[in-house]
């Protein structure tokens, strides 16, 4: 498989994608701005023929691009893509780590296009687990945990109800402990200590 080939045909999945554009066009201009501020700052440093300047300037080039062809997609993703981009110049078709990126935007676009409105945490979680899955299996922890997030952001971000964002955050990541250390662990007593506080809310005195 020619991973260049693959990456330039995966963009034609994003002019699929039916988004709220004004929202995501504006987080698309912070991302791009974040770009360019950081290659001044690199330009700055290093002057023009630095290798970080250069990969920056990749950087710019290419979400500028994609603003072009899909000012709607989301953040996560993008920079994936991006990221994609910069390791194509670094790395042979068969490096490991460019590999596992061009699995992870794969994956991000198949459940992108599957779901657009799918919440960016989520579509994180199903890059990350394809790209366990790739390296280790699905027998390994590490493939447990990674399972463990996508099914826990599935059933707090997805669940209908009031409840902040932050809330259902907390409770993705207290199951996701919970599952890997178990329920007397100090990192799980201090998640639901979290969940507890988000639930009740700020105590009447904070509200003064």
């Amino acid at each position: 498989m020619n991973l260049r080939r693959l990456f330039s045909r995966a963009r034609g999945v994003r002019l699929l994608l039916i988004l709220a554009v004004l929202p995501l066009a504006r987080l698309f201009a912070d991302d791009l701005s974040t770009a360019r501020n950081e290659l001044m700052l690199l330009q700055q440093r290093y002057g023009e023929n630095h290798p970080a300047v250069v990969d920056q300037e990749l950087r710019v080039k290419v979400l500028f691009q994609i603003s072009q062809d899909a000012p709607t997609e989301p953040s996560v993703l993008r920079l994936a893509q991006v990221e994609l981009a910069v390791m194509l110049t670094h790395y042979a078709e068969n490096h490991p780590k460019l590999r596992a990126q061009v699995t992870r935007v794969k994956k991000m676009q198949e459940k992108l296009a599957a779901d657009p409105a799918m919440p960016p945490e989520l579509l994180s979680a199903w890059g990350e687990l394809a790209v366990v899955y790739e390296r280790y299996g699905d027998r390994n922890t590490r493939a447990t945990v990674a399972r463990a997030r996508v099914h826990a952001l599935e059933k707090h971000l997805l669940a209908p109800g009031e409840e902040s964002r932050e809330l259902r955050l907390a409770r993705v990541e207290l199951d996701v402990l919970s599952a890997r250390y178990g329920p007397e662990h100090p990192k799980v007593v201090e998640a639901q200590k979290k969940v507890t506080a988000l639930s009740e809310g700020p105590s009447p005195d904070a509200a003064k």
